[in-house]
Protein backbone atom coordinates (compact mmCIF):
# COMPACT_ATOMS: atom_id res chain seq x y z
CA UNK A 1 0.00 0.00 0.00
CA UNK A 2 1.22 3.30 -0.96
CA UNK A 3 1.62 6.12 1.57
CA UNK A 4 -0.09 9.36 -0.47
CA UNK A 5 2.40 11.62 -1.07
CA UNK A 6 2.23 15.20 -0.37
CA UNK A 7 0.91 17.52 -3.29
CA UNK A 8 3.63 18.33 -6.04
CA UNK A 9 6.43 17.09 -3.51
CA UNK A 10 8.41 16.43 -6.49
CA UNK A 11 8.99 19.58 -7.52
CA UNK A 12 8.80 21.82 -4.29
CA UNK A 13 12.13 19.28 -2.87
CA UNK A 14 14.20 19.80 -6.17
CA UNK A 15 13.48 23.47 -4.92
CA UNK A 16 14.73 22.88 -1.32
CA UNK A 17 17.88 21.56 -3.08
CA UNK A 18 18.31 24.40 -5.14
CA UNK A 19 19.47 26.05 -1.80
CA UNK A 20 22.56 23.64 -1.08
CA UNK A 21 25.91 22.31 -2.73
CA UNK A 22 24.95 20.23 -5.47
CA UNK A 23 27.67 17.56 -4.78
CA UNK A 24 25.19 14.99 -3.08
CA UNK A 25 25.62 11.51 -3.95
CA UNK A 26 22.21 11.02 -2.64
CA UNK A 27 18.92 12.48 -0.40
CA UNK A 28 15.87 11.49 0.58
CA UNK A 29 13.25 13.13 2.04
CA UNK A 30 11.01 11.31 5.14
CA UNK A 31 8.44 12.13 7.80
CA UNK A 32 5.16 13.64 8.30
CA UNK A 33 6.26 16.59 5.64
CA UNK A 34 6.76 14.06 3.10
CA UNK A 35 3.73 11.57 3.24
CA UNK A 36 -0.06 12.57 4.67
CA UNK A 37 -0.18 10.46 8.25
CA UNK A 38 -3.16 8.55 9.32
CA UNK A 39 -5.96 11.02 10.11
CA UNK A 40 -4.09 14.05 9.48
CA UNK A 41 -5.44 17.07 7.62
CA UNK A 42 -4.14 18.33 4.02
CA UNK A 43 -3.30 21.64 5.93
CA UNK A 44 -1.71 19.66 8.75
CA UNK A 45 0.86 18.25 6.69
CA UNK A 46 1.88 20.97 4.78
CA UNK A 47 2.81 22.54 7.97
CA UNK A 48 5.05 19.85 9.60
CA UNK A 49 8.91 20.04 8.68
CA UNK A 50 10.38 18.70 6.43
CA UNK A 51 13.22 16.16 7.07
CA UNK A 52 16.23 15.53 4.72
CA UNK A 53 19.34 13.22 4.77
CA UNK A 54 21.92 14.30 2.38
CA UNK A 55 24.75 11.75 1.71
CA UNK A 56 28.15 13.49 0.24
CA UNK A 57 31.49 12.18 -1.02
CA UNK A 58 33.66 14.55 0.91
CA UNK A 59 32.09 16.00 4.13
CA UNK A 60 34.88 18.65 4.59
CA UNK A 61 34.10 20.46 0.88
CA UNK A 62 30.59 19.93 1.01
CA UNK A 63 30.39 21.86 4.45
CA UNK A 64 32.67 24.81 3.40
CA UNK A 65 30.35 25.10 0.67
CA UNK A 66 27.18 25.11 2.40
CA UNK A 67 29.20 27.49 4.88
CA UNK A 68 29.51 30.24 2.15
CA UNK A 69 26.02 29.57 0.99
CA UNK A 70 24.31 29.02 4.20
CA UNK A 71 26.11 30.52 6.99
CA UNK A 72 23.10 30.85 9.29
CA UNK A 73 22.37 27.07 8.97
CA UNK A 74 24.75 26.48 11.44
CA UNK A 75 25.30 26.54 15.53
CA UNK A 76 28.30 28.03 16.66
CA UNK A 77 29.70 25.17 15.37
CA UNK A 78 30.44 27.51 11.78
CA UNK A 79 33.18 29.69 13.83
CA UNK A 80 35.37 26.66 14.02
CA UNK A 81 35.08 25.91 10.45
CA UNK A 82 34.25 23.25 7.82
CA UNK A 83 36.72 20.53 9.06
CA UNK A 84 35.54 20.84 13.05
CA UNK A 85 32.42 20.44 11.96
CA UNK A 86 33.14 17.07 9.66
CA UNK A 87 35.20 15.62 12.79
CA UNK A 88 32.31 16.34 14.87
CA UNK A 89 29.69 14.61 12.44
CA UNK A 90 31.85 11.49 12.63
CA UNK A 91 30.89 10.98 16.02
CA UNK A 92 28.04 8.79 17.04
CA UNK A 93 26.17 7.73 13.52
CA UNK A 94 28.17 9.96 11.52
CA UNK A 95 25.52 12.55 10.47
CA UNK A 96 25.72 15.96 11.39
CA UNK A 97 22.43 17.72 11.32
CA UNK A 98 21.06 21.52 11.05
CA UNK A 99 17.37 21.79 12.24
CA UNK A 100 15.01 24.87 12.23
CA UNK A 101 16.33 26.05 8.90
CA UNK A 102 13.72 28.26 7.03
CA UNK A 103 13.76 27.68 3.51
CA UNK A 104 10.40 28.33 0.59
CA UNK A 105 8.18 29.07 3.58
CA UNK A 106 8.70 25.73 5.49
CA UNK A 107 10.83 24.80 7.75
CA UNK A 108 13.66 22.13 7.49
CA UNK A 109 16.09 19.80 9.08
CA UNK A 110 18.55 18.36 7.28
CA UNK A 111 21.26 15.99 7.79
CA UNK A 112 25.07 15.52 6.26
CA UNK A 113 26.73 12.13 6.31
CA UNK A 114 29.57 10.57 4.31
CA UNK A 115 28.60 8.48 1.72
CA UNK A 116 31.01 5.98 2.80
CA UNK A 117 29.46 6.14 6.24
CA UNK A 118 26.19 5.76 4.64
CA UNK A 119 27.21 2.52 3.09
CA UNK A 120 28.95 0.86 6.20
CA UNK A 121 26.02 1.22 8.34
CA UNK A 122 23.71 -0.05 5.22
CA UNK A 123 26.07 -2.83 4.97
CA UNK A 124 27.36 -3.81 8.53
CA UNK A 125 24.52 -1.93 10.44
CA UNK A 126 26.99 -0.25 12.19
CA UNK A 127 24.66 2.29 14.00
CA UNK A 128 21.13 1.98 12.30
CA UNK A 129 20.53 5.21 12.74
CA UNK A 130 20.25 6.34 9.06
CA UNK A 131 19.63 2.82 8.11
CA UNK A 132 16.17 3.36 10.44
CA UNK A 133 15.35 6.43 8.53
CA UNK A 134 15.90 4.24 5.19
CA UNK A 135 12.94 1.78 7.13
CA UNK A 136 10.68 4.60 7.27
CA UNK A 137 8.48 5.82 4.26
CA UNK A 138 11.03 7.76 2.22
CA UNK A 139 11.46 9.25 -1.10
CA UNK A 140 14.40 9.31 -2.60
CA UNK A 141 15.03 13.36 -4.30
CA UNK A 142 18.53 12.59 -6.20
CA UNK A 143 20.77 9.67 -6.64
CA UNK A 144 24.08 9.86 -8.53
CA UNK A 145 25.17 6.88 -9.90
Amino acid sequence: MALPVLSSSGVKFRRVLAHFPQELSLAFAYGSGVFRQAGASAEHGENNMLDFVFAVDDSVTWHMMNLLKNRSHYSFLKFFGPKQISSIQSYGAGIYYNTLVPCNGRMIKYGVISTDTLIDDLLHWKTLYVAGRLQKPMKFITLIS
